[in-house]
């Protein structure tokens, strides 16, 4: 028993390494540093280049926005005139700092999961910024999962922010896909589906750098896409709503009856833009294989259970780890993406990692396996956690302290149970936010 709590220990502690070694891989800082660079008087991305002497305005919005808008200073250092506007979780400048090497700066502290009034001063300060740009100017779209909160103006005068915030709730709980909701959300929005970009000068240059938070590749609804156009259609929102009939506030029904359409693929507003994806969850969980294989195990990946009901996708997973650890004893699973957690009853504190950690150690029980899941921007639901490490003991040890696993998850109170249990993984914000990552050993 000795030696089995030892084995675990050693997994244990190889886990949250390898986490934290590939979270610190993931930061915005290094991901630009790597494949953006200055050369001379130009900003080099992939294979195209973009002259930096004129007038240069930096859009940041999403979780990762301050860290990206930092990242672009080395880069812009010098260029100019220079103009930053953020929009993030927390503000880019605290008093007195020094804001070298922009000329101007709009700092707002958005709302999330829920735009606020910030959210929405910062969406009329870029459309107004975009629309005053000159001629000629370069609009650089830092763009990161999170910023569909964070920047938001409803469309028209007559819609308010809490107009849109109960539609989608409502549409929410009346089942309608989130992928379809993001349709409305896009033609319902003055900056979003493109909007943003096309309310530009026709002559500027845009580029668009990305942290995809989204499944599949769709960079279109990160953010909802504000720089990039938006391939969905009026009629998509009328057949999501004729699917899910729900009542709606007045001044969204009224406008559903003329609902102008969003800028499209091959719109001129999107001549002179470029789009370049930084990272996504996939290439987050490479990196993590990457570092697994230098610490001596034997990685493989399956991403099959993105998007499942997180006790589908735990029985997946746990099934899968058995099957290689027959084969190969330093054998470990990756698996990038999000579990879903319906909620049917009042809920306790936790979110999908957690829940999906805790059902993985009640599967477990008794074995010699590690699971670790966690939300790479370090925050899983309404907790203090970004995930959970539990292992073949962790409902054992529950059980010792009273504690019952079976219970916490009914009650969708994951958080409780594992911080007692120190298997809560506790890290703040990273800064990042590339979907979940997890591995299982």
């Amino acid at each position: 028993m000795y030696a089995r709590c030892m084995e675990l220990a050693a997994k244990r502690e190889l886990l949250r390494e390898l986490a934290l070694a590939v979270l610190a891989d993931l930061a915005p800082g290094r991901l630009i540093a790597a494949q953006c660079r200055r050369v001379g008087g130009e900003l080099h991305v992939d294979d195209r280049a973009w002259p930096l002497d004129r007038p240069i305005l930096v859009l940041a919005y999403g979780k990762a926005a301050v860290p990206m808008a930092r990242a672009m200073e080395p880069l812009l250092h010098g260029a100019g005139p220079l103009a930053l506007i953020v929009s993030a979780p927390e503000r880019f400048l605290a008093p007195g700092q020094n804001p070298a090497p922009w000329g101007a700066v709009q700092s707002f502290v958005g709302g999330h999961p829920e735009p606020n009034e910030a959210s929405v001063a910062a969406a009329h300060a870029m459309l107004a910024a975009v629309a005053a740009a000159p001629g000629g100017s370069l609009i650089v779209h830092l763009v990161s999962g999170g910023g569909s909160a964070l920047l938001e103006a409803p469309l028209r005068a007559e819609l308010s922010a809490a107009d849109l915030r109960a539609a989608y709730g409502a549409l929410v709980r009346n089942g309608a896909p989130i992928h379809e909701i993001n349709a409305l959300r896009k033609h319902l929005s003055a900056v979003k589906g493109g909007r943003l970009a096309a309310a530009a000068p026709a002559s500027a240059d845009q580029l668009s750098l990305i942290l995809s938070d989204v499944p599949g590749g769709d960079l279109s609804s990160v953010a909802s896409g504000p720089s990039l156009p938006d391939p969905s259609t009026v009629a998509d929102c009328r057949a999501m709503l004729a699917a899910h009939p729900t009542p709606l506030p007045p001044a969204i029904a009224r406008l559903l009856a003329h609902l102008p359409e969003t800028p499209k693929p091959g719109d001129p507003a999107f001549a002179r833009s470029a789009w370049h994806l930084l990272l996504d969850d996939r290439g987050a969980a490479a990196r993590l294989a990457a570092r697994a294989r230098d610490a001596g195990c034997v990685p493989t990946l399956d991403h099959a259970a993105d998007e499942w009901d997180y006790r589908a996708a735990a029985a997946y997973l746990v099934g899968r780890i058995r099957e290689l650890k027959r084969d190969q004893p330093r054998a470990c699973l990756i698996a990038a993406g999000e579990v879903r957690v319906a909620l049917n009853g009042p809920a306790g504190r936790g979110g999908r990692n957690q829940m999906f950690a805790l059902e993985c150690a009640r599967l477990i029980a008794g074995e010699p396996l590690c699971v670790l899941s966690l939300g790479t921007d370090g925050i899983d639901g309404d907790s203090p956690a970004a995930g959970a490490l539990v292992d073949g003991t962790t409902c054992a040890r529950a059980a010792a302290r009273g504690l019952d696993p079976a219970r916490a998850l009914a009650r969708f109170d994951a958080y409780p149970l594992l911080a007692a249990l120190r298997d809560s993984i506790e890290i703040g914000r990273t800064g990042t936010n590339l979907r979940d990552l997890r591995i299982l050993m």
